[in-house]
């Protein structure tokens, strides 16, 4: 009965990681990932400036033209804790003939990290027995290719994993894995106009096996709510600065709308604000050149309805 209880507990703590998600599998991948895109309301479905794009967008890979190293790290309350790390970086084959044109493509590789430390593990007489943690990661490979210079699509596969040690009967621990993708396309249909379109998270879920936790367990299936988003992104006629607005759907919830600007200085620096379905966000970014190579320092600050603090995300990219 007690490790029923714990792994109750557990599974309602982590499921809560992102409070706005109405306690749904998968809450880490609906938190958003990084400093550049969070302070712009979330908005990047169509925004291909950056290797953060592809998360939103697997389409997106196909018209980076920079190959980039980024890493952000989103501060949070009550001992959680949210990484991401991915790789990105544009493909241009020599074409086998001199009259053939030559392949525009890219790749992405991510890493997601979300977890819950220090959970405080007591009996139903409230006496404390064990500290307990818990922590989901998502590992994604990204490929877009551009058969047209105005027109990309892309594919993103993803492996999730979620593990809470420590919960069975030997002490070992509960885990549960998924394969799944997402699928976008972007366009351009006119220079400094881009449309883009992604579904996200088909076939995701997590299927839990308690039957070595406790005498009357079973097989239980959490599936991810599958989404669809469609945005546009604007820099024209001032190519410094860029409107966003994306419009998302997920299954069990209302529709969302993000929105976004950045204004950028001579490359050098970006101002960033946005609505997360409104809930104000902001941010800026610095480049500038480290042992020969560009690299960019961001910073987003994202507000949370219901008066709850607010999340501070700093973010580093290396560019190549």
């Amino acid at each position: 009965m007690r490790k029923l209880f714990i792994v109750a507990l557990i599974i309602t703590l982590c499921n809560s990681i992102a409070a706005a998600q109405g306690g749904y599998a998968g809450a880490f991948l609906r938190m958003g990932v990084a400093a550049r895109s969070e302070a712009m309301g979330r908005a990047h479905v169509a925004m291909a400036q950056s290797s953060e794009g592809v998360f939103f967008n697997p389409a997106t890979a196909a018209f980076l033209a920079e190959m980039e190293i980024n890493a952000s790290v989103r501060k949070l309350a009550l001992d959680r804790s949210f990484v991401f790390v991915n790789f990105a970086t544009p493909v241009r084959p020599r074409p086998a003939s001199s009259g053939a044109k030559p392949l525009n493509a890219g790749v992405a590789i991510s890493w997601i990290h979300a977890g819950v430390d220090n959970i405080e593990a007591r009996d139903f007489d409230g006496e404390k027995y064990a500290t307990l943690s818990s922590a989901e990661n998502a590992f994604a490979f990204s490929f877009a290719v551009r058969p047209h210079p105005k027109f990309a699509v892309g594919l993103t596969a993803r492996y999730v994993y979620n593990r809470f040690p420590k919960v069975k009967n030997d002490d070992g621990a509960l885990s549960a894995s998924s394969f799944g993708f997402d699928l976008g396309a972007l366009v351009e249909p006119l220079a400094g106009i881009r449309l883009g379109a992604a579904l996200h998270d088909v076939n995701l879920k997590y299927v839990w096996n308690t039957q070595d936790v406790y005498e009357q367990g079973s097989s239980t299936v959490n599936r991810f709510p599958r989404g669809a988003s469609f945005g546009v992104a604007i820099n024209r006629p001032y190519p410094w600065l860029t409107i966003v607005a994306d419009v998302e759907k997920r299954q069990f919830r209302d529709g969302a709308l993000h929105l976004g600007a950045q204004a950028a200085y001579r490359e050098m620096l970006q101002l960033r604000a946005g609505l997360n379905d409104g809930e104000p966000t902001f941010g800026a970014g610095f480049r500038f050149a480290l042992f020969g190579r560009a690299t960019e320092l961001h910073y987003a600050y994202a507000t949370h309805p219901d008066n709850l603090d607010g999340d501070h995300i700093f973010g580093w990219a290396f560019i190549f």
